[in-house]
């Protein structure tokens, strides 16, 4: 997705687009197979270009517990920081840019935004119960059929001290 920058110093850009996901690492490609609609604001202030950048797309991700597949909204904010010209940068995290450029790539942007929203732990609940370890039950669903489990006899000397 490319925004034209040419006449940004006169008014500040609002646009809103739906775009595919398919340049977004593979890694996590799979977990989002929908479209994005994407917010773009962007202003310039000086020779800096300040681009704010809203995602929302549904995420589709198996649950780490339970292993249930589950689709949830995902959404996503940054804001990025262009400089237009030489000259140095007070601070890394801005990107460069051609003094004469007329547009911004913003995909990369958008794809390091996902990798860094993308969750460690997907939970279809965060009360999810998971799976027993023994029996194989859902425990969301249904009972564990493994009964009284034996206790190990290594917290036999700690079991005493709550007696």
């Amino acid at each position: 997705m490319k925004i034209n920058i040419q006449d940004i110093d006169v008014h500040p850009i609002e646009m809103d687009d739906e775009i595919s996901l398919e340049f977004i690492s593979p890694l996590i490609r799979e977990y989002y197979p929908n479209q994005a609609t994407v917010h773009v604001h962007a202003e310039k202030i000086k020779k800096d270009v300040r681009v704010r950048i809203e995602l929302l797309t549904r995420a589709h991700y198996t649950c780490d517990r339970c292993l249930d597949e589950f689709d949830v909204r995902f959404t996503a904010r940054i804001e990025q920081q262009y400089h237009q010209g030489a000259g140095e940068l007070l601070d890394e995290e801005i990107i460069r840019i051609a003094a004469d450029a007329i547009e911004i790539d913003i995909n990369p942007v958008i794809s390091e935004m996902m990798l860094l929203n993308h969750p460690l732990k997907m939970l279809c609940k965060e009360e999810c119960k998971g799976i027993c370890p023994n029996c194989g039950a859902h425990l969301n669903h249904e009972e564990c059929r493994c009964g009284e489990r034996p206790i190990d006899p290594r917290w036999d000397e700690l079991r005493k001290l709550l007696k």
